[in-house]
This record gives C-alpha cells, sequence and structure tokens, in this order.
C-alpha cells in the first residue's frame, strides 16, 4: 500500500510544514508502507529532502489537476493537512478541484475549524469532508463543531491529538545548558506577529514578584510580517520593555529553532504561556509541544486551550488581563507544589501526545480507510 501527504513541508518554515514532516517520521516509525510528499509551493527555489516526490505550485489551478492524475496513478490513500491559507484561490479553494478528481480514498487533517467562516469557507470545508472517506481533528470540541456547523457526520470524525516530540525531561540539565540555572522560566514560542499577545504577557512580567524570574520569546519574525513591517513589531515589543524597565527580565531569541533546540527550551522552561488576544485562534501547535514537555502552561481561553488544558492540565487567564496573568505567574513562582502538580499532569497527559503512539493511530486509520474502500469498491 502506498500512501502520499498533501502539504507544505520542510525545510519551508511553517507550522503545517512542520507537522507533515514529524507525521512522515512517526508513519516510518510505525512501519507504515511506502509513504511520500507531495509538497505545496509558491515557486520559490526549495530543496526538499528526498521523500518529497511531487510539488504542487500554490496559485496554479492547473497543478492541482495534474498532481490528482500523477496521485491516481501512483498511490492508494491520500492524507490531506488541510489549512485554508496554503492552498490557491478563494478561501483555499483550488484543493476542491484536486479532492473531486481523486479516485482513492481521502483522509483529510484539518488544522483550522473556524466557529464562525464566512460561507465561502463553510463551503470548502463541507465539501472537502463530504468528499473525504475520513477527516481528522485535534480535539473534543473540534468533533462536534465539525457536525454541527459542516454538517459533516461523526462516523467520518477521529480525534487524534497534535502529535508532540519525545522528551526526556530532563529539567536542570537543560537549564545548565541554557544558561538559565536558579532561574523561574516563562517560555513562549512561534513565530512573531500581532495578534499572537506578545505584549500582553509583557505587561505582565513587571508584575512578577521574584527577583530571578525570566520570560524567554524563542521565533523569528513571520515571513509575511517582515514582508509587510520589518521587524517593527519586535523592536516595538523590546522598547517597550525598556519603557517598563524589564529588559533584563525579557530576553528575545531571533531564531527559527529546530527540534533539537526546541526540545532544549521546553525542557527547560518551568511555565509557558501562550497569550493569545482573542478567540480567533483555532489551534496551536505551541500550546500541545509545551504541555509534551510538561511545563506548567497558562493560556488565554481560546478553544483549542479550553479542551487541551481541561482537568487540571494547564491554568487560563482572561483574555488581554496582564494583571491576571501575572497573578496567576506569581501564584506558581511562590508555590513549588502548585508549580509541581501542573508540570506532572502535562507531563502525564502529554506522553499520551507524543509522535509514536500519534503516527501509529494515524498508521492504522490509512490501514483501515484503504481495507473500507476495498470493501465498497467490490459491492459497487
Amino acid at each position: 500500500m502506498k500512501t502520499i501527504i498533501l502539504s507544505t513541508y520542510t525545510p519551508q518554515k511553517c507550522g503545517i510544514a512542520t507537522f507533515a514532516h514529524d507525521l512522515y517520521k512517526s508513519l516510518k516509525i510505525a512501519k507504515t508502507d511506502t509513504v511520500h510528499i507531495a509538497a505545496i509551493t509558491n515557486c520559490d527555489a526549495v530543496s526538499f529532502p528526498e521523500e518529497v516526490v511531487y510539488s504542487i505550485e500554490k496559485d496554479k489551478l492547473k497543478s492541482y489537476v495534474q498532481a490528482a492524475d500523477f496521485i491516481n496513478s501512483s498511490y492508494d490513500v491520500c492524507i490531506i493537512q488541510h489549512e485554508y491559507g496554503i492552498f490557491g484561490g478563494e478561501s483555499g479553494d483550488y484543493i476542491l478541484t484536486l479532492c473531486k478528481l481523486l479516485h482513492i480514498p481521502i483522509i483529510t487533517n484539518f488544522h483550522t475549524i473556524l466557529p464562525k467562516p464566512s460561507e465561502k469557507e463553510r463551503i470548502v470545508l463541507q465539501e472537502i469532508g463530504q468528499i473525504s472517506s475520513m477527516v481528522t481533528v485535534m480535539t473534543n470540541w473540534a468533533v462536534n463543531m465539525l457536525h454541527s456547523i459542516y454538517k459533516i457526520p461523526f462516523r467520518k470524525i477521529e480525534m487524534i491529538p497534535h502529535g508532540v516530540p519525545v522528551f526526556d525531561y530532563k529539567h536542570d540539565s537543560a537549564k545548565e545548558k541554557l544558561g538559565l540555572t536558579g532561574k523561574k522560566v516563562l517560555l513562549s514560542f512561534g513565530f512573531l506577529g500581532r495578534g499572537k499577545g506578545f505584549e500582553i504577557a509583557i505587561e505582565a512580567v513587571k508584575d512578577v514578584e521574584d527577583k530571578d524570574f525570566k520570560y524567554l520569546i524563542l521565533g523569528i519574525t513571520h515571513p509575511n510580517v517582515i514582508k509587510e513591517e520589518g521587524e517593527a513589531y519586535r523592536n516595538q515589543l523590546i522598547k517597550r520593555c525598556q519603557e517598563l524597565g524589564i529588559s533584563d527580565k525579557v530576553q528575545f531569541i531571533n531564531e527559527f529553532a529546530t527540534n533539537e533546540q526546541l526540545a532544549e527550551y521546553l525542557t527547560a522552561c518551568d511555565m509557558y504561556v501562550t497569550p493569545y488576544p482573542n478567540e480567533n485562534q483555532i489551534s496551536s501547535g505551541t500550546l500541545s509541544f509545551a504541555l509534551g514537555a510538561g511545563a506548567a502552561v497558562i493560556s488565554t481561553p481560546y478553544l483549542y486551550a479550553k479542551d487541551l488544558l481541561a482537568e487540571e492540565r494547564g491554568l487560563l487567564f482572561d483574555f488581554c488581563d496582564a494583571k491576571q496573568l501575572a497573578k496567576t505567574i506569581n501564584e506558581l513562582v511562590q508555590n513549588p507544589l502548585t508549580l509541581a502538580k501542573y508540570r506532572t499532569n502535562a507531563r502525564q497527559h502529554g506522553e499520551k501526545m507524543q509522535w509514536p503512539n500519534v503516527g501509529s493511530r494515524y498508521s492504522k486509520l490509512i490501514a483501515t480507510t484503504y481495507t473500507n474502500s476495498r470493501k465498497l469498491f467490490k459491492l459497487a
């Protein structure tokens, strides 16, 4: 059986690309039969790894038609990583053309499920769901939303959590390696851009009372933001730290972290925060990674966070409420037993989300979907 994953892909600097690469590796660990990648590109010259056997030009509809012919002739199952913005057309509707032309079972993994979609966004996602043999989502609330808003039947939906790396949990060693011994470390990582809420976390830092506290912001500015305004947002954050007199407490690490670097920082941190300012954030791989690393996770109450951090796996604070965030940080810093409780709860849940476990679930889903499609073919 031959499977192809359709997605953006490394070395492209994109969360979906990283997810697809991790999924590919986990399927290989699960000893899934032949797996290849069809990569979505922006016409930029990209040197892809050997598992990428086909490229689709994002904004050329003809490229999707040609890709369907290639996939039909060579593969048994197609897994689509869906995010509106990675495909061409209005609301990414070029992917519908490809889906309608495929004659093999499709498994679609939805990364974004909007609670209040535009009419076009609703149609695109709903049609993909109708064409797909199975769809996967990463939280329980997403299962219900797919059914209630997009009319996808429950029998087609499987919840598989966002995969996370296998961490070694050597907390003190990671701190020592990064020069953070003795520090109470709060971390955020990901692309910098307006709408992430980093300014809210910075406002909170000024009210954190521990002299050994350190807030690390790890990540480069999003390439799209760079095109529009350069480093204006990063510079604004740095200037605000200077105005508040907390430059010694906030460290900007302007790097696109490798998996190894990311594992080190996540293992070293005591707490992790996603301060998104509103409910528009639908999912967050960074939040999943932090939970998997066993950090005490603090977040605003967007849907993904409320689902993932339920049952005392993390803590929530109100949107744009820097005072409440500061209070939460102080409570954790000043109460080691409380901090340890949330770290333990996160680690125990995070171990279930490690990529080998997630890859095994996808591998079983691929096999079941293929078998069921063959049965239907024989009946027809």
